[in-house]
C-alpha cells in the first residue's frame, strides 16, 4: 500500500463513522440556538484573554474569554452551518468539547498505529494532516 491509497482508505473510513459535532455529542443537554455565518471561520487573535473567531473576510463572529466556547464554535463550523445548538450551561460546553477531543485524539492514535504497521517509513504528521484537512477536521 502506498501513501495515497492509505490516505484515501482513511478518509473513506472516517467519513462512514464520523459523528456530527455538536449534534451527536449533545445527548440530554439543554441547548439554545447559536447563529453561525454559514461560511468558513477561523481562530482570530487573542488579546488580554479575549479570543476571537473571524470569517474569511476578517469580520468578527465571536469574542469571548471562554476558550471552550471558542473551540465548540470552531469544531461546529466544519460543515459551515447557519446555526448550531449550543449548551445553555457553560460547563456542558466544556464537557462536550472534551468528549469530542477524546474522539479525535483516539482517531489520531488509530491512524498512527496503522501508519506504523503499513507505512513505517512515512511521516505521520504529513499523512494525518492530509487526512484531517481533506475532511475539514480540526483539533485545537
Amino acid at each position: 500500500m502506498n501513501e495515497k491509497d492509505f490516505i484515501k482508505k482513511w478518509i473513506e473510513k472516517i467519513k462512514l463513522s464520523l459523528p456530527v459535532f455538536p449534534i451527536d455529542f449533545l445527548a440530554e443537554v439543554e441547548t439554545e440556538n447559536f447563529e453561525m455565518p454559514g461560511k468558513p471561520i477561523t481562530l482570530g487573535s487573542e488579546l488580554f484573554g479575549q479570543y476571537e473567531i473571524v470569517d474569511t473576510e476578517g469580520n468578527p463572529i465571536l469574542q469571548t474569554s471562554d476558550y471552550s466556547l471558542i473551540k465548540y464554535v470552531l469544531y461546529s463550523s466544519r460543515l459551515k452551518p447557519n446555526s448550531i445548538p449550543k449548551p445553555i450551561i457553560a460547563s456542558e460546553i466544556s464537557k462536550v468539547v472534551k468528549t469530542y477531543e477524546v474522539y479525535i485524539d483516539n482517531l489520531m492514535k488509530e491512524i498512527k498505529s496503522d501508519i506504523s504497521k503499513l507505512l513505517p517509513a512515512s511521516d505521520f504528521m504529513r499523512i494525518s494532516n492530509q487526512i484531517f484537512n481533506s475532511l475539514n477536521l480540526l483539533r485545537y
